[in-house]
C-alpha cells in the first residue's frame, strides 16, 4: 500500500470514529451549512401562493418567524394575494430541516387573511436560521395590515387602514400609506416616508428616518438618531444616545424635542408665533433673526425664547449636547 492511500484509509477511519462520537445534539452544533444553489432555494418560484377574494377593507395578519415581509398596494387585484418563498440551507451533519417542522397557514376567516409561520418544535422560533421563510403580499388600498417577524426586515407601501408592524432583528420601511401606523423593532433603522395620519414609532437600537409626512409624528429610539426632514403637523421625539434633526415645512399644534447624549437642531417656518422653552448647555439660535424675537429669558441652562408673539409651543431638552435653532423664510 503506497503513501497516498495509508493516508486516505487513516482519515476514513477517524471521519468514522467521529460519527460515533457526536450525538445528535453535538452534530446539531458541529453542523456546517452549505447555502444551496438558487434552484433549491426557490428564490424564483413560491412555495406556496394563495389568492383570497375580500370585500372592502381586509384586515391582513403575516406572521413569520425566520425572513421577510413586503407587502404592498396593488389597485389591479380584488383581494389579497400572498406569496410565500423558502430560502433553505443545508446540514452537513443533520441535513435539511424537514418543512414538517413548520406550521404554515394560508387562510381566509371572514373579512381577515391569515399568513403564518410557526415552529412545531420546542424552542424553534430563537434557534438556528437554517430555513428562511419571505412573505411577499399583494393587498387592495383599503387593507389594514398586522406585520410581524422576529427574524427579518419588514415593509409597507401603499395602504391606508390601521397598521402594526414589528420584529426583533431588522429594519422597517412605511411608505405612502394613510391612517395609523405603529411600528416597534428591538435592533433596527426605521424609515417612515410619505405618510398621513398618526405615526408611533419605537426602536432600541436604530435610527429613525422621516421624510414627507403629515399628521401626529411620535418616535422615541434608545440608541440611534431622529432624523426628519418636510414634517407637515406635530412631533414628539425622544432619544438616549443620539442627534435630532427636524425641519418642517408646516407646524399644527406643537413640538416636544428630548435627547440625553446628542444635539437637537430644529427648523421651523418663519411665519408662525413660537413659544419655545429649552434647556441644554448651549444654545445657537444664529438661524434666527434678531427681530423676530420678542422676548427671551435665561436662567443657567435653561432658555425661553419668544418668536413673532408666541403660540405654538416648543419643547427642546438636551443634557450634554447644543440646541439649534433656525427659520426657514
Amino acid at each position: 500500500m503506497n503513501v497516498v492511500n495509508r493516508h486516505i484509509k487513516k482519515l476514513t477511519q477517524i471521519f468514522a470514529i467521529s460519527l460515533l462520537w457526536f450525538g445528535s445534539a453535538d452534530a446539531r452544533q458541529a453542523s456546517v451549512n452549505i447555502i444551496l444553489p438558487a434552484t433549491e432555494s426557490a428564490t424564483s418560484e413560491p412555495y406556496r401562493s394563495e389568492f383570497f377574494t375580500t370585500e372592502s377593507s381586509p384586515n391582513v395578519t403575516v406572521k413569520t418567524i425566520n425572513g421577510n415581509i413586503e407587502v404592498f398596494q396593488n389597485a389591479a387585484i380584488n383581494g389579497v394575494q400572498v406569496d410565500l418563498f423558502v430560502e433553505r440551507s443545508f446540514s452537513l451533519w443533520s441535513g435539511t430541516r424537514n418543512l414538517d417542522n413548520f406550521r404554515i397557514i394560508l387562510q381566509k376567516r371572514g373579512n381577515n387573511i391569515i399568513a403564518s409561520v410557526e415552529d412545531r418544535s420546542r424552542g424553534g422560533s430563537s434557534r438556528r436560521g437554517d430555513i428562511r421563510f419571505n412573505f411577499v403580499v399583494q393587498i387592495p388600498a383599503d387593507a389594514s395590515t398586522d406585520l410581524r417577524s422576529i427574524n427579518g426586515n419588514i415593509l409597507l407601501e401603499g395602504a391606508d387602514g390601521k397598521h402594526f408592524l414589528q420584529n426583533q432583528n431588522g429594519d422597517i420601511s412605511v411608505s405612502d400609506s394613510n391612517g395609523e401606523v405603529r411600528v416597534i423593532s428591538s435592533t433596527g433603522n426605521l424609515d417612515l416616508r410619505n405618510l398621513s395620519g398618526t405615526i408611533l414609532a419605537k426602536t432600541v437600537t436604530g435610527d429613525i428616518n422621516i421624510a414627507n409626512n403629515e399628521g401626529e409624528v411620535r418616535v422615541r429610539s434608545t440608541s440611534g438618531n431622529i432624523f426628519v426632514e418636510k414634517l407637515s403637523g406635530d412631533l414628539a421625539a425622544a432619544t438616549t444616545s443620539g442627534d435630532i434633526i427636524t425641519d418642517f415645512t408646516d407646524v399644527n399644534s406643537g413640538i416636544y424635542l428630548e435627547t440625553v447624549s446628542g444635539d437637537v437642531h430644529l427648523a421651523i417656518p418663519q411665519e408662525y408665533g413660537y413659544i419655545i422653552m429649552g434647556r441644554a448647555l448651549r444654545f445657537d439660535l444664529g438661524g434666527v433673526q434678531q427681530t423676530s424675537i420678542s422676548r427671551q429669558t435665561q436662567d443657567r441652562n435653561e432658555r425661553n425664547i419668544i418668536l413673532r408673539g408666541g403660540d405654538i409651543p416648543v419643547q427642546m431638552a438636551t443634557v450634554s449636547g447644543t440646541i439649534r435653532v433656525s427659520e426657514k423664510y
